[in-house]
């Protein structure tokens, strides 16, 4: 039997304008699927779908129920029905020592890294579900899957990110979705220099992240991508509950 999800289907990725988004975004337009792409960031949007020919912008902030309710059917209601959801968007919030934290930026990690999840997902699984079949694939982070010192509210929050995972993937199993999440290690990218600026500026000392990695080099955007894609276009259908780990060997 063949699988449902075909290079003919319509993606949604949220979080498109970033670094990684936008690899995905052009992995996925490659395909020849339609792709919805969402940032919160409409100037960064523009500048993504002027030089990707085929991704459609829709703004809106999916940390934000309502916006994520609207954006999913602004998608439908312009290309049809949504086979795919990409949940992408995230930031790395806030890097220190947990009694310096403050708990609005704890919450604003957990409202963009795990909320925006869960409120795209709730509203689009209906039309999933109706026609049985769909898949889903939650971008989390090799932070979810151990801890790391002054960086405890992204790291929470992608271990939500793989509880959630599990949990759809056990719930939508019976309406033939296929729920996954990829587990990127270090990726050569704004946002992990961004964290290792802010982790040296506390310790005093870079951290060499690359001598603890067995295959000596970070991640490229495009190994993330193609990783992405094939969980949501190619991978069986009958692939579901798993988080897909690119690290380099490093939690082999």
């Amino acid at each position: 039997m063949k699988d449902p999800i075909t290079s003919a289907g319509t993606v949604l990725l949220t979080g498109a304008a970033g670094h990684l988004g936008s690899a995905i975004t052009r992995t996925l337009v490659g395909r020849a699927v339609n792709v919805a792409v969402n940032d919160v960031d409409a100037m960064a949007a523009r500048r993504l779908v002027d030089s990707v020919d085929g991704a459609v912008p829709f703004i809106a902030d999916v940390s934000q129920p309502d916006q994520a309710e609207r954006l999913v059917t602004d998608v439908i209601e312009r290309l049809g029905p949504i086979d795919v959801l990409v949940n992408g968007a995230g930031v790395e919030g806030p890097v220190g020592a947990v009694e310096d934290i403050r708990p609005d930026d704890v919450r604003r990690a957990f409202e963009v890294n795990v909320m925006s999840m869960f409120w795209v997902c709730r509203t689009i699984v209906g039309g999933m579900k109706r026609r049985g079949r769909g898949r889903i694939i939650n971008v989390a982070s090799g932070a979810g899957l151990a801890g790391g010192a002054l960086a405890s509210p992204y790291h929470a929050s992608k271990h939500a990110v793989v509880g959630l995972t599990r949990s759809l993937a056990r719930e939508l199993g019976p309406h033939q979705i296929a729920v996954n999440a990829v587990c990127p290690g270090y990726v050569e990218s704004p946002m992990v220099d961004r964290i290792l600026d802010a982790e040296t500026a506390l310790t005093g000392g870079r951290a060499d992240v690359v001598a603890a990695i067995p295959m000596a080099r970070m991640a490229r955007a495009d190994e993330v991508a193609a990783t992405v894609a094939f969980l949501a276009l190619d991978a069986p259908s009958y692939v579901t509950g798993q988080c897909v780990v690119i690290d380099g060997g490093l939690r082999a």
